[in-house]
């Protein structure tokens, strides 16, 4: 029985030395393989290096530092001897690199490179617990400048040859290490910021991370050399599973970036069968797809939507006819057997579907190296658009759900029998439950707050008992704040996050996160963020595609000398009003109350690096914040526009309320 993390890499090395593990860039831009034994020796370097220093069991390890060869090196050596990472990306902030090491009482770090080093450097004096510090990659620069304040450097290649020499000198030593490890031991500790911003340090333990290796092979089903695209920053949780995933299948890591050209160019490269990423990936390749086709020509294109849709509506047939839809009632035999008469336009939609692969689909499975198998989309709802499109056109994506707290996998998708719009049913290492406002579960189609339990449950926050308490139970149910609805099959899906619920003057609860999921489907619209809280109404930020608005100026003979002319233009704010009219309406199941009656657009998002995560999810609380005047400005207008509708006489005779409660009622009227 496999205890510990690095007991399994020790144990695929044994099995299989000789099978690549990684696959990573060198200088000139070539994949350079590791092996699974010399991943292991590493490892074993690095943890026999950190005693050299004095590093003791226990002990927190600060790792600072993007996805690269010696980030599993790091990471497993210092488990092998019982000690816990602490990681973070090189976009660290200064206040969150001083929190981080000081709060954990870090003795030693790892730093990627001169640049983190750098930072570093600034708030030695409020880690007083820091003593070493271990540089990965020196990039022949002279480090003099740096001003350590006592601390001692060492860099990566010196901790791995005095790790090498020690081992020499006690044999077998280092690898007894390996066996003093315990299931529970502390393997991470994650800070995460929440909706507070304030860090807080998620302690996870090697039975979190090792109790869903066999459940996730149950879903994805992948084997022994078969290659995996890393695109996603691995101190993440979720990336971080995936990677252990392809260690226990003795699958191979190929190292990339979430970058259009880059990631395009390495799929020819490596030829994946397999990516974990997150939504705004497949919107970058649905993207550059779609611009691809369209500058072909308009037949192309207008051709591409039309077998393309008739692919999407063959396999929602399909689904519909084997039952891999969402039910939430019984299927009965009788409504089981009028199913079968979709055979017939499945029939008449096949001719088209074979049409679409020998024009496109194909093509677009080339670009991604023709041998990819399965997509894994994580860290954020995936929209119905893009789900519907890769999964129609032969590009399978599954859809899985989780957060820091559970390590992080509470369901994915089974690729064996995918039931689209939901994240599959549970893991077999974990149970759910939904429960409404009231505290009774709800029943299939009802929504309600999403609980955890099982094996991959933290074991809390770091020094926080307090903050402990709120999300976790004594008998171990962890409150996710996810709003979610079952299927009556047991399959589940996300709804919304309870602390993004907007709450309308009226009292109406309103979830964001499929009002914006649905106006992505919009060709206008690359992303937009619903907002309205105490308001009337629903107002959005909107993030338009410019290419296609000033495709359209030319094409009705419209003339906009900047982007932002464009965007103020009454053109392009008709256009958009249009779309999100067409989108949020009640033929899209969309309530009244749900409609978006006012927005403003912004050519991009201005503060990227605070306002999305790492992994590329947005991070609403600050998105809101940023844009507070904008927003404000925006409602007043609309406001404004509202009272417009009733006499000014009529205004003046009646209290604000019953004006509020009246304008709101003629402005749903109108639309």
């Amino acid at each position: 029985m496999i205890n510990t993390l690095p007991e399994l890499l020790y144990h695929q090395s044994l099995c299989f030395p000789a099978t690549t593990v990684q696959l990573t860039k060198d200088s000139t831009g070539t994949f350079q393989p590791t092996t699974y034994k010399e991943l292991c020796e590493q490892m074993f370097d690095f943890a026999a290096g950190l005693l050299t220093i004095g590093t003791k069991r226990g002990e927190n390890i600060g790792h600072i530092a993007d996805n690269r060869q010696e980030w599993q090196v790091v990471s497993l050596g210092a488990m092998v001897i019982g000690c816990a990472d602490i990681p973070r990306g090189s976009d660290v902030t200064l206040k969150e690199l001083q929190y981080i090491l000081s709060f954990t009482e870090c003795r030693t770090v790892s730093v990627e490179n001169p640049y983190v080093l750098g930072k570093l450097c600034e708030c030695l004096d409020d880690i007083p617990s820091l003593e070493n510090i271990i540089l990965i990659d020196s990039q022949n620069k002279s480090l003099e400048r740096f001003n350590l304040k006592g601390k001692k450097l060492f860099h990566y290649e010196d901790i791995l040859k005095a790790g090498n020499q020690w081992r020499e000198k006690n044999p077998d030593k280092i690898e007894k290490e390996v066996w003093k490890g315990n299931t529970e031991d502390t393997a991470t500790i994650i800070f995460t910021s929440g909706t507070t911003g304030t860090p807080k340090g998620v302690m996870l333990s090697h039975r979190n991370f090792l109790c869903q290796l066999e459940g996730i092979a149950s879903r994805l089903g992948f084997t022994r050399g078969q290659r995996a695209l890393c695109i996603l920053p691995v101190w993440h949780v979720y990336e971080r599973e995936l990677e252990y995933y392809i260690l226990f299948f003795a699958g191979t890591m190929c190292y990339s970036k979430p970058v259009s050209s880059i990631l395009l160019s390495d799929f020819q490269k490596v030829r994946p069968q397999f990516m974990p990423c997150v939504p705004r990936v497949w919107e970058s390749l649905y993207q550059s797809i779609s611009k691809k086709i369209k500058s072909q020509s308009a037949v192309s294109w207008l051709l591409f939507q039309i077998l393309a849709g008739a692919s999407s509506a063959s396999l929602s047939l399909k689904n519909t006819i084997i039952g891999l839809n969402r039910y939430y009632r019984e299927r009965g035999s009788i409504r089981h057997s009028l199913y079968k008469l979709l055979y017939i336009p499945y029939g008449l939609l096949v001719p088209l579907r074979f049409l679409g692969n020998k024009l496109f689909f194909t093509k677009i499975r080339t670009v991604l190296g023709g041998r990819f198998v399965c997509g894994v989309s994580g860290g954020g709802g995936c929209p119905p658009k893009l789900d519907k499109f890769f999964n129609a056109v032969g590009i399978q994506v599954v859809e899985g759900y989780g957060m820091t707290e559970t390590a992080p996998i509470v369901s994915v998708r089974n690729r064996f029998a995918p039931v689209l719009g939901t994240i599959g049913k549970p893991m077999n290492y974990n149970e759910t439950k939904i429960l409404k406002a009231d505290g009774n579960p709800a029943k299939p189609g009802e929504k309600g707050i999403l609980y955890v339990r099982g094996l991959n449950v933290m074991k809390g926050y770091y020094k926080r008992p307090d903050l402990t308490k709120e999300i976790l139970s004594e008998d171990g149910w962890l409150n996710t704040g996810d709003i979610a609805v079952s299927t009556f099959n047991g399959e589940l899906a996300i709804k919304g996050r309870s602390k993004d619920t907007i709450v309308l003057r009226s009292g109406e609860n309103v979830e964001p996160f499929p009002i914006e999921a649905k106006l992505s489907e919009s060709p206008y619209i690359l992303q937009a963020v619903v907002c309205g809280q105490d308001e009337n109404t629903l107002g959005a930020i909107i993030i338009p595609d410019i290419d296609e608005l000033k495709q359209s100026a030319e094409n009705a003979g419209e003339k906009f000398s900047t982007t932002q002319k464009l965007m103020d233009s009454e053109f392009a704010q008709e256009i958009i009003t249009r779309e999100i009219e067409r989108l949020i309406s009640s033929k899209n199941g969309f309530k009244n109350f749900e409609r978006v009656s006012t927005f403003f657009m912004m050519e991009k998002f201005l503060h990227t690096e605070e306002e999305f995560s790492a992994k590329g999810g947005l991070i609403r609380y600050k998105v809101l914040n940023n844009y507070k005047n904008k927003i404000t400005a925006m409602f007043n207008k609309e406001t404004k526009k509202q009272k417009k509708i009733m006499p000014e006489k009529l205004q003046e005779m009646m209290p604000e309320k019953l004006q509020e409660v009246i304008s709101e009622f003629l402005q749903n009227f109108q639309n």
